[in-house]
């Protein structure tokens, strides 16, 4: 099966080459989901980040441009690292996977990369990869982010967020619950509000040193719906942020064939 092109996005993984090096003549534009493989508590899969990022890049490549990567499914989970079914790059090994991909994706002629993120951690060393590794050397601009519209998300929640985190609360189960429900486990969601710690985002303290379950919110008012509204919410902020990074840049205007 050929890739799924439609108006001016393209889902790589179901490309050809032929179609790929046809789409990026006149949209040399990426879009690449980073999440994490990593704790979510007792409801929810190791794989959550991951669909929601790939779930985010699609949502927003239709509502702006360019071709939707694989997800890079292995991030920089420091921070839960010693949790079963964890696993994380080092910081300078993510670096290098970041730098290695734009240099991959300027040797075919992609312009401008969006790295969204699924994961909070993974915009630290793709922010420094960018500044230290690839702006300078390589022919291509580099937009680095987690999924836009999160504080809307925030404000919109029936329960009440953990000091303005998300990890396994209301708002990721909902995403979960539209795009796989089948891997959600309500019946075993439960809410756990850690003690924060004064010298917490100071000192060596990660949210996983002081963890219970493992959830940091309320996940039992998520449903599919609200999960529905957010991710068309994302994928809209995300899409506005990507516009306006591509005309800051001279790139791309919606209305543009190039």
């Amino acid at each position: 099966m050929g890739g799924f092109i439609m108006n001016r996005w393209i889902d790589a993984r179901s490309a050809t080459m032929e179609e790929i090096e046809t789409f990026a003549r006149d949209f040399p534009f990426a879009v690449l989901p980073v999440g994490s493989f990593e704790q979510h508590g007792p409801h929810l899969p190791l794989d959550t980040d991951n669909r929601i990022a790939e779930a985010m890049a699609i949502e927003t490549a239709k509502r702006s441009v360019g071709i939707v990567l694989p997800v890079l499914n292995i991030g920089y989970a420091w921070v839960w690292r010693g949790k079963p079914g964890t696993l994380t790059f080092r910081f300078d090994t993510y670096m290098a996977l970041i730098r290695d991909i734009a240099e991959s994706l300027e040797g075919w002629g992609i312009k401008a990369l969006f790295v969204l993120s699924g994961h909070g951690s993974n915009p630290q060393p793709t922010k420094h990869a960018i500044r230290e590794m690839i702006h300078e050397t390589y022919d291509i601009a580099v937009f680095n982010s987690i999924y836009g519209g999160i504080p809307e998300m925030i404000n919109e929640c029936d329960s009440t967020p953990w000091h303005s985190e998300i990890h396994a609360e209301e708002i990721e189960t909902s995403l979960m619950l539209a795009i796989a429900p089948e891997l959600v486990s309500m019946d075993r969601a439960k809410p756990d509000y850690p003690p924060l710690p004064d010298d917490y985002g100071k000192s060596e303290l990660s949210m996983g040193m002081f963890m219970r379950s493992g959830v940091f919110g309320d996940p039992r008012p998520a449903t599919a719906d609200k999960g529905r509204h957010w991710l068309n919410l994302g994928g809209q902020k995300s899409a506005d942020m990507w516009l306006a990074y591509l005309n800051r840049h001279g790139l791309y205007q919606p209305g543009d064939k190039s």
